[in-house]
């Protein structure tokens, strides 16, 4: 990461701060703030958002690029999960010539500030436990595993400190579980991540990973759980740094190939 790309950054979130929004009900924005400040980090020229791109095939599909670049490199940025834009993926890399990078937002450091849904007076400030890294994103990448070779077809991962403001809406004694998000506001810019190439990817491999190993084994390394955990397998399997070699009980054994 740059220092003009951290000071970007800074100036877009407090830009994007300052600007009003219109409100359409709890949790909704005109734009997402965060997603709106990825895209103007990426360009500033609003010339180059919300692109149509019309397709090669027969049937002339058209899908609109969060940014298209006049060099003809199409940007998607997606805040959320990865797995919906597989169809618009799919899109651009079967029916257009376009470079595709996908932007992703880690949110590293997080604080929630907890809001009276009635007066919006803020009750509690507390910092949240969970802290994404580049592997949960990497796990996200499974359907996405026949483009990671493709020279066509890059990753942008941004790490960020950001604010999220919640109602106390919910259930509970509390009133936190269920709750709904108002906002989250991006404050700074920690770090950024390239990935254009198998081997990008493959750096974040745990490098105390045994010669052989479980995924419950692989889990205590690399601290995923559940569907990301095995979704992380199933990547690294893709690229040929891990492959299947037999059972221990009823448990699959994993060994690493580099």
């Amino acid at each position: 990461m740059t220092l003009a790309e951290e000071l970007s950054f800074s100036r877009l979130c407090h830009e994007e701060l300052s600007r009003v929004k219109v409100r359409e009900g709890i949790g909704l924005l005109e734009e997402k703030r965060l997603h709106s400040v990825c895209k103007r980090w990426l360009s500033d020229d609003f010339a180059t958002h919300e692109q149509k791109i019309t397709g090669e095939g027969e049937k002339k599909r058209r899908f609109v690029a969060d940014v298209l670049m006049p060099d003809g490199q199409i940007f998607e940025i997606q805040t959320g999960k990865l797995y919906p834009l597989l169809k618009k993926m799919q899109f651009y890399m079967q029916e257009t010539a376009h470079p595709v990078c996908i932007l992703h937002p880690l949110l590293t450091r997080k604080h929630v500030n907890w809001m009276d849904p009635d007066t919006g007076e803020l009750k509690k400030r507390s910092r949240s436990t969970k802290s994404e890294k580049p592997l949960h994103a990497i796990a996200q990448l499974k359907p996405f595993l026949p483009w990671l070779a493709d020279p066509r077809f890059s990753l942008i991962l941004l790490s960020i400190e950001a604010e999220e403001y919640r109602l106390l809406d919910g259930w509970g004694r509390e009133k936190r579980r269920g709750s709904h998000r108002f906002e989250l506001i991006p404050t700074k810019l920690l770090e950024v991540y390239r990935f254009g190439e198998a081997s990008d990817y493959l750096a974040y491999f745990p490098t105390d990973a045994p010669a052989q190993f479980t995924a419950k084994e692989f889990g205590r390394l690399t601290h995923l759980r559940g569907y990301a955990l095995y979704d992380v397998l199933a990547v690294f399997e893709g690229l040929g740094a891990i492959e299947r070699h037999g059972t221990r009980g009823r448990a699959t054994v994993w060994e690493r190939k580099i």
